[in-house]
């Protein structure tokens, strides 16, 4: 084997893979799916081919791009290969630790996703029968033990299907043997990896935008399952050992919207797609609307689960319930087992995904199946885990959210969320709400304004969001994007809260960004952004209507008071970009932060 590093500790993984095996060389294939998925992480990156019967690895810590440019992916040679990118869920950013990672015969490559639970014990057995090892991954620990079975079975498949029954944890793998230069071998356990099946080629990936290029047949792997693909073959084994015939399906992002066209940044390109967004967001079946409402008015216990912006998104869906008078949580998705007391026979969770992947999310509805309860989702993604393993689905139609900060997501999964809330009220209506594409390009009309306040207030420390009531959400959205992206610290909150402490932290100049629409709650916000600033805030007001107390005022159009959100978070996602282009940070891939958040 010829290896090549650039330039140690534990390490598990949120990672980008992707696997090819052609009849034509596949260097470029992989470099090119690599770029597409390096937002799943992008820490480090490597890739191993097989050519000439001896394999060959270059990997290093750095983006994707400068891995390219110090040991040109692009020129090796080989007909199959897979390639890595990673984000380190803990543990070093070395080049030892980069993926992919291989036994110490030098002969088995793997690249992973996950985290393997067991790995240190793993890791001392295989080190009493004389195995060397060159990393402190736990990815690493995988290339030896499918190498001890290869030697037994002298079949890839088998070999890592006997490696997989000693892992304890969550992976989705990607497997090269050098003796076996026609053969990838894959497998999953509550980490996505799916198939890609392309005329003379055929891929392993842990996500489709990894190869949408080169196919839109994909086949999504269950639980367990292990894989063998060849160039013209897919050989798919269940846990029991039997094996499944599964037909490709066909996706339908378009290779366009992975362009960034002519924006600086897929965030702003992303941003700027939400008048189309919002709109496909309408785009739903009537009998599956209907279904969910039927499930959601008979529901014993009612949660809304969801990680991150998500959640944020399950608050709004959760306040619209309860102000009709239907009783039901919003939990964050890590802390749902916490109530499973209430989970059982007859409860239903709504879980809110873009991806479909996150394990936090992923492991709540576990939980919540195991209790009894139905689960019911609204994802992005066709296939995924989540989607997998709901009772019923609704897509968010927004096509590829490539940047790491959630944002057109979000907005359609308001509209999707109103949707289903509006069925469970009996309200007919699932045509797109007048004006809202219209609006929302009215709102993305502020971007000058908002492109001055980023200016203004990039050297500041510290920000501060407030609202009441139904925009509550709006505002830690705001707070939350900010943190992401400008590395500024930023709270959101019920303006209510802001005399439970926070009022005390309000100083001459701090910045305070108040969401404010007409509506009951209006001259309360006001009151609330009077005290901030006669303690010497400077407020920036989001809201239809003008008032004296803002020093600085975002106007954004009137819409129905349930769709305000759609519009009120537009200049915050733009501040919070524009925050960063001032900064200098990339908007696309803000640092320790990767797009699904796979692992726990």
């Amino acid at each position: 084997m010829r290896a090549l590093l650039l330039g140690w500790t534990p390490s598990g993984t949120v990672c980008g893979i992707i696997g090819c095996v052609s009849d034509e060389e596949v260097a470029g294939v992989l470099l090119d799916g690599l770029k597409r998925v390096e937002y799943r992480g992008y820490d480090s990156a490597g890739m191993a081919t097989v050519s000439g019967g001896a394999m060959e690895v270059r990997k290093g810590a750095g983006r994707v791009n400068d891995i390219e440019e110090k040991m040109r992916l692009s020129s090796m040679e080989g007909k199959i290969g897979i390639a890595h990118t990673r984000w380190a869920t803990h543990g070093g950013v070395t080049d030892a630790n980069a993926h992919p990672q291989t036994s110490c015969r030098e002969q088995v490559a793997v690249v992973h996703n996950g985290i393997i639970q067991n790995y240190a014990q793993l890791k001392a057995a295989l080190m009493k029968k004389g195995h060397r090892f060159k990393s402190e991954t736990d990815t690493e620990v995988v290339a030896h033990i499918i190498e001890e079975e290869y030697k037994r079975t002298k079949d890839p498949l088998a070999a890592t299907r006997a490696a997989t029954k000693a892992l304890k944890g969550q992976y989705a793998i990607a497997v090269m043997i050098q003796e076996r230069p026609d053969v990838l071998v894959g497998a999953r356990k509550d980490a996505p990896l799916i198939v890609g099946v392309g005329d003379g080629k055929m891929f392993l990936a842990s996500d489709v935008l990894a190869f949408i290029g080169r196919t839109d047949r994909t086949i999504f792997l269950d639980n367990r399952e292990v894989v063998e693909v060849t160039r013209t073959s897919v050989r798919i084994v269940e846990p029991s050992g039997k094996e499944v015939v599964r037909r490709p399906n066909q996706v339908a992002w378009e290779l366009s919207d992975l362009s960034k066209s002519d924006y600086a940044h897929y965030t702003l390109k992303e941003i700027n797609e939400q008048p189309h967004t919002v709109s496909n967001a309408y785009l739903q079946d009537r009998e599956k609307l209907a279904e969910f409402a039927r499930m959601i008015k008979g529901a014993k216990s009612l949660f809304i689960t969801a990680s991150g912006t998500s959640y944020h998104a399950a608050l709004l869906m959760k306040f619209r319930l309860n102000e009709a008078g239907i009783m039901c949580d919003a939990v964050v998705s890590g802390e749902l087992k916490e109530h499973a007391a209430f989970l059982r026979k007859g409860s239903v969770v709504v879980a809110l995904s873009q991806s479909g992947e996150t394990a936090d999310t992923i492991e709540a509805v576990k939980v919540a199946k195991k209790r009894g309860a139905k689960v019911l989702s609204v994802v992005n993604a066709v296939g995924s885990s989540l989607a997998r393993e709901s009772e019923e689905v609704l897509l968010l139609n927004c096509g590829p959210e490539v940047g790491v900060a959630a944002t057109k997501s979000f907005t359609a999964q308001v509209v999707v969320a109103n949707m289903v809330v509006d069925a469970v009220l009996g309200m007919k209506r699932i045509r797109p709400a007048k004006g809202l594409t219209e609006a929302v390009r009215k709102a993305l009309q502020m971007e000058s304004k908002v492109v001055e306040l980023a200016k203004r207030y990039a050297d500041r420390s510290d920000f501060y969001f407030v609202a009441r009531g139904y925009e509550a959400p709006v505002a830690m959205e705001g707070a939350l994007k900010l943190k992401e992206l400008s590395y500024i610290h930023a709270e959101g909150m019920p303006a209510s809260e802001l005399k439970h402490g926070t009022l005390a932290l309000i100083e001459k100049g701090t910045p305070v960004i108040v969401v404010n629409p007409s509506g009951s709650n209006h001259a309360d916000t006001l009151s609330s952004a009077e005290e901030m600033k006669a303690r010497g805030a400077e407020v920036i007001g989001i809201s239809d209507v003008r008032d004296d107390v803002y020093t600085h005022y975002v106007q954004v159009p009137a819409l129905q008071s349930k769709l305000m959100p759609v519009v009120e978070v537009i200049p915050l996602q733009l501040l919070a970009y524009h925050m960063a282009v001032v900064r200098k940070n990339d908007p696309d891939y803000p640092r320790n932060l990767a797009k699904s958040v796979t692992v726990k």
